[in-house]
Protein backbone atom coordinates (compact mmCIF):
# COMPACT_ATOMS: atom_id res chain seq x y z
CA UNK A 1 0.00 0.00 0.00
CA UNK A 2 2.86 2.23 1.35
CA UNK A 3 4.61 1.68 -2.40
CA UNK A 4 1.34 2.27 -4.42
CA UNK A 5 0.91 5.65 -2.57
CA UNK A 6 4.53 6.50 -3.26
CA UNK A 7 4.01 5.60 -6.71
CA UNK A 8 0.89 7.50 -7.14
CA UNK A 9 2.72 10.63 -5.41
CA UNK A 10 6.17 10.47 -7.81
CA UNK A 11 3.52 10.40 -10.27
CA UNK A 12 1.99 13.73 -9.56
CA UNK A 13 5.07 15.42 -9.05
CA UNK A 14 6.41 14.40 -12.48
CA UNK A 15 2.78 15.63 -14.14
CA UNK A 16 3.42 18.87 -11.67
CA UNK A 17 6.46 19.53 -12.99
CA UNK A 18 5.53 18.79 -16.67
CA UNK A 19 2.88 21.29 -16.40
CA UNK A 20 5.28 24.11 -15.04
CA UNK A 21 7.53 23.19 -17.56
CA UNK A 22 4.84 23.50 -20.15
CA UNK A 23 4.08 26.84 -18.92
CA UNK A 24 7.44 28.29 -18.77
CA UNK A 25 7.77 27.17 -22.32
CA UNK A 26 4.16 28.89 -23.42
CA UNK A 27 5.30 32.29 -21.44
CA UNK A 28 8.35 32.48 -22.95
CA UNK A 29 7.17 31.30 -26.50
CA UNK A 30 4.51 34.67 -25.95
CA UNK A 31 7.41 36.87 -24.71
CA UNK A 32 9.07 36.65 -27.94
CA UNK A 33 6.40 36.64 -30.17
CA UNK A 34 5.58 40.13 -28.28
CA UNK A 35 9.15 41.36 -29.40
CA UNK A 36 9.17 39.50 -32.90
CA UNK A 37 6.19 42.22 -33.52
CA UNK A 38 8.16 45.03 -32.01
CA UNK A 39 11.47 44.27 -34.02
CA UNK A 40 11.90 46.57 -37.35
CA UNK A 41 15.55 46.08 -38.15
CA UNK A 42 17.61 43.05 -38.83
CA UNK A 43 19.44 42.91 -35.41
CA UNK A 44 16.31 43.59 -33.71
CA UNK A 45 14.96 40.25 -35.98
CA UNK A 46 18.52 38.28 -34.71
CA UNK A 47 18.37 38.83 -31.43
CA UNK A 48 14.46 37.61 -31.34
CA UNK A 49 15.52 34.53 -33.26
CA UNK A 50 18.50 33.66 -31.30
CA UNK A 51 15.51 34.06 -28.12
CA UNK A 52 13.78 31.37 -30.21
CA UNK A 53 16.44 29.43 -30.78
CA UNK A 54 17.47 29.15 -26.92
CA UNK A 55 14.04 27.93 -26.51
CA UNK A 56 14.11 25.08 -29.21
CA UNK A 57 16.88 23.92 -27.35
CA UNK A 58 15.35 23.31 -23.96
CA UNK A 59 12.33 22.20 -25.89
CA UNK A 60 13.56 20.16 -29.05
CA UNK A 61 10.21 18.05 -28.71
CA UNK A 62 8.32 21.56 -30.43
CA UNK A 63 9.08 22.33 -33.52
CA UNK A 64 7.49 26.37 -33.26
CA UNK A 65 10.75 27.76 -31.34
CA UNK A 66 12.61 26.68 -34.82
CA UNK A 67 9.72 27.68 -36.87
CA UNK A 68 9.58 31.41 -35.70
CA UNK A 69 13.39 31.52 -35.38
CA UNK A 70 13.24 30.64 -38.88
CA UNK A 71 10.93 33.34 -39.19
CA UNK A 72 12.71 36.21 -37.41
CA UNK A 73 15.94 35.15 -39.29
CA UNK A 74 14.03 35.72 -43.16
CA UNK A 75 12.66 38.87 -41.81
CA UNK A 76 16.40 40.09 -41.01
CA UNK A 77 17.49 38.83 -44.82
CA UNK A 78 14.83 41.11 -46.23
CA UNK A 79 16.06 43.79 -44.05
CA UNK A 80 19.56 43.72 -44.66
CA UNK A 81 21.66 45.13 -47.32
CA UNK A 82 24.31 42.97 -49.40
CA UNK A 83 23.37 39.70 -51.17
CA UNK A 84 26.45 37.85 -48.56
CA UNK A 85 24.53 39.40 -45.59
CA UNK A 86 20.90 38.22 -46.56
CA UNK A 87 21.97 35.13 -47.85
CA UNK A 88 24.10 34.62 -44.50
CA UNK A 89 20.32 34.78 -42.68
CA UNK A 90 18.25 32.78 -45.31
CA UNK A 91 20.90 30.17 -44.96
CA UNK A 92 20.61 30.09 -41.15
CA UNK A 93 16.87 30.39 -41.60
CA UNK A 94 16.50 27.20 -43.99
CA UNK A 95 19.36 24.97 -41.63
CA UNK A 96 16.84 25.92 -38.65
CA UNK A 97 13.51 24.58 -40.53
CA UNK A 98 15.36 21.28 -41.49
CA UNK A 99 16.18 20.48 -38.05
CA UNK A 100 13.15 21.12 -37.07
CA UNK A 101 11.97 18.83 -39.44
CA UNK A 102 14.23 16.50 -38.75
CA UNK A 103 13.44 16.18 -35.14
CA UNK A 104 9.61 16.52 -35.66
CA UNK A 105 8.97 15.13 -39.01
CA UNK A 106 7.24 17.87 -41.92
CA UNK A 107 4.36 19.64 -41.78
CA UNK A 108 2.70 22.66 -43.87
CA UNK A 109 4.02 24.82 -41.65
CA UNK A 110 7.88 24.06 -41.60
CA UNK A 111 7.73 23.53 -45.23
CA UNK A 112 6.18 27.01 -45.92
CA UNK A 113 8.61 28.66 -44.03
CA UNK A 114 11.54 26.66 -45.99
CA UNK A 115 10.01 28.11 -48.99
CA UNK A 116 9.62 31.98 -47.85
CA UNK A 117 13.39 31.72 -46.33
CA UNK A 118 14.17 30.18 -50.19
CA UNK A 119 12.40 33.13 -51.53
CA UNK A 120 13.99 35.19 -49.65
CA UNK A 121 17.55 34.21 -51.26
CA UNK A 122 16.00 34.24 -54.75
CA UNK A 123 14.74 37.48 -54.18
CA UNK A 124 18.77 38.84 -52.77
CA UNK A 125 19.99 37.89 -56.67
CA UNK A 126 17.10 37.35 -59.01
CA UNK A 127 19.01 38.09 -62.02
CA UNK A 128 21.15 35.13 -61.25
CA UNK A 129 19.25 33.28 -59.33
CA UNK A 130 15.69 33.49 -60.82
CA UNK A 131 16.07 30.46 -64.00
CA UNK A 132 17.29 27.84 -61.44
CA UNK A 133 15.77 28.56 -58.00
CA UNK A 134 11.84 29.86 -58.79
CA UNK A 135 10.59 26.00 -59.50
CA UNK A 136 12.45 25.18 -56.33
CA UNK A 137 10.60 28.00 -54.34
CA UNK A 138 7.30 26.71 -56.17
CA UNK A 139 7.46 23.36 -55.78
CA UNK A 140 8.30 23.99 -51.96
CA UNK A 141 5.09 26.10 -51.76
CA UNK A 142 3.36 23.25 -53.51
CA UNK A 143 4.07 20.98 -50.90
CA UNK A 144 3.09 23.18 -47.75
CA UNK A 145 0.09 23.48 -49.85
CA UNK A 146 -0.54 19.12 -50.21
CA UNK A 147 0.09 18.90 -46.07
CA UNK A 148 -2.69 21.62 -46.22
CA UNK A 149 -4.68 23.46 -48.94
CA UNK A 150 -6.04 25.64 -46.62
CA UNK A 151 -3.13 27.05 -45.11
CA UNK A 152 -3.37 30.85 -46.17
CA UNK A 153 0.74 31.43 -45.61
CA UNK A 154 1.45 28.94 -47.87
CA UNK A 155 -0.97 30.41 -50.51
CA UNK A 156 0.05 33.79 -50.27
CA UNK A 157 3.12 32.89 -50.96
CA UNK A 158 2.47 31.08 -53.29
CA UNK A 159 0.56 34.09 -55.14
CA UNK A 160 3.57 36.23 -54.26
CA UNK A 161 5.73 33.78 -56.29
CA UNK A 162 3.46 33.75 -58.86
CA UNK A 163 3.11 37.64 -58.90
CA UNK A 164 6.70 37.86 -59.88
CA UNK A 165 6.71 34.75 -62.52
CA UNK A 166 3.59 36.99 -64.38
CA UNK A 167 5.95 39.85 -63.81
CA UNK A 168 9.07 38.31 -65.43
CA UNK A 169 7.10 36.82 -68.42
CA UNK A 170 5.45 39.54 -69.07
CA UNK A 171 2.02 38.00 -68.40
CA UNK A 172 -1.48 38.86 -66.42
CA UNK A 173 -1.76 38.69 -63.42
CA UNK A 174 -5.29 37.12 -63.09
CA UNK A 175 -3.43 33.81 -61.67
CA UNK A 176 -1.76 35.29 -58.98
CA UNK A 177 -4.58 37.87 -57.60
CA UNK A 178 -6.99 34.52 -57.70
CA UNK A 179 -4.60 32.88 -55.18
CA UNK A 180 -4.51 36.26 -53.09
CA UNK A 181 -7.98 36.34 -53.00
CA UNK A 182 -8.34 32.67 -51.84
CA UNK A 183 -5.51 33.53 -49.14
CA UNK A 184 -7.69 36.17 -47.76
CA UNK A 185 -10.83 33.90 -47.67
CA UNK A 186 -8.44 31.00 -46.34
CA UNK A 187 -6.99 33.73 -43.25
CA UNK A 188 -11.04 34.87 -42.55
CA UNK A 189 -11.51 30.71 -41.86
CA UNK A 190 -8.47 30.76 -39.74
CA UNK A 191 -9.65 33.83 -37.69
CA UNK A 192 -12.89 31.65 -36.96
CA UNK A 193 -11.45 28.09 -35.99
CA UNK A 194 -11.04 27.83 -31.84
CA UNK A 195 -7.41 27.05 -32.34
CA UNK A 196 -6.18 25.42 -28.40
CA UNK A 197 -2.37 26.31 -29.25
CA UNK A 198 -1.95 29.82 -28.72
CA UNK A 199 1.39 29.86 -30.16
CA UNK A 200 0.37 28.49 -33.79
CA UNK A 201 1.44 30.99 -36.92
CA UNK A 202 -1.54 33.43 -37.56
CA UNK A 203 0.93 35.67 -39.52
CA UNK A 204 0.31 37.01 -43.07
CA UNK A 205 -3.03 38.26 -43.82
CA UNK A 206 -1.70 41.93 -43.65
CA UNK A 207 0.17 40.41 -47.03
CA UNK A 208 -2.80 38.98 -48.06
CA UNK A 209 -4.93 42.09 -47.85
CA UNK A 210 -2.02 44.31 -49.48
CA UNK A 211 -1.24 42.16 -52.65
CA UNK A 212 -5.49 42.19 -52.97
CA UNK A 213 -5.78 45.71 -52.84
CA UNK A 214 -3.20 46.19 -55.81
CA UNK A 215 -5.49 43.11 -57.96
CA UNK A 216 -8.33 45.71 -57.38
Amino acid sequence: MKKYILTIAISFIGLMNLMANDSAYVEAMKTQLEQFDEAKSAEEFQNVANAFARIGEMNSNEWLPKYYAAFALTNAGFRTEGIKEKDAFFKQAQDLIDKAISENGENSELVAMKGYALMGELAADPASRGQHMSGLVMSTFGKALSYDPENPRAMILMAQMEQGTAKFFGTGPEKACGMARQSLKLFELEASYVNENPLSPKWGKDMAEKMTQQCQ
